[in-house]
């Protein structure tokens, strides 16, 4: 784990006991981390200093996520979500630094997070739960817009115009426009034809949500 003990890391868990464990471990693997029992906690903590990598117990996690990623907006850079669901038998440490150098390589330009969808302005990049997504430009700028507009439907018209620079509200673009939208909930590994997280708002559009209890 060279060059990992710089990391700061703050960990979020609702039993003591296992926040504690998962706390000295950090430390003893030569972390500067922080633990906290509940959200009121983790974000003060936060606000001292945003820490590099967030670990938080799963559960725990689904229920304030909405609070928690709130909070993280306009942090610059962004922090690592790094979800544990069973402490004791987890390798979290080995997990979080494999996660972690995919993460690092990731510098400068904007970034927008939405729940677990991370996405890079200055490298082109996608992180998808903590895992790479190539996706091709058009489908890159698709992901952006609705990104930036996380939780609000985006019409048809004005997908076509930010993205391909065009005032048109054709039935071809549209199709179009589906057509890339299967094609992105195929690479970050959703089903194709649902509207999980990308969700198809019929007649009108689409919408970036994420995932429940991440919002």
């Amino acid at each position: 784990m060279e060059g990992m003990d710089r990391l700061r890391v703050l960990i979020i868990h609702p039993d003591l006991e296992l926040g504690e464990r998962l706390l000295q471990s950090a430390l003893q693997v030569g972390y500067r981390a922080h633990y906290a029992p509940d959200l009121r906690g983790g974000l003060a903590l936060i606000a001292r200093a945003v820490p590099d990598v967030i670990v938080a117990d799963r559960e725990w996690l689904e229920r304030n996520g909405r609070g928690l990623f709130n909070a993280l907006r306009g942090c610059s850079p962004l922090p690592l979500i790094c979800p544990v669901e069973d402490a004791a038998a987890d390798p979290i440490w080995e997990r979080l630094a494999r996660a972690w150098r995919a993460f690092q390589t990731w510098t400068g330009g904007e970034v927008v997070q939405v729940g677990p969808l991370i996405i890079d302005q200055g490298r082109k990049r996608v992180l998808w739960r903590g895992r790479p997504v190539q996706l091709p430009p058009l489908q890159f700028k698709i992901l952006t817009v609705l990104a930036r507009r996380a939780g609000q439907v985006v019409s048809h018209a004005d997908l076509v115009r930010e993205v391909w620079g065009i005032e048109t509200d054709d039935p071809e673009a549209r199709e179009l426009l589906k057509v890339h939208i299967r094609q992105i909930r195929k690479r970050l590994g959703l089903d194709p034809e649902r509207g999980e997280v990308l969700v198809s708002v019929r007649g009108f559009g689409y919408m970036l949500t994420p995932p429940e209890g991440q919002g």
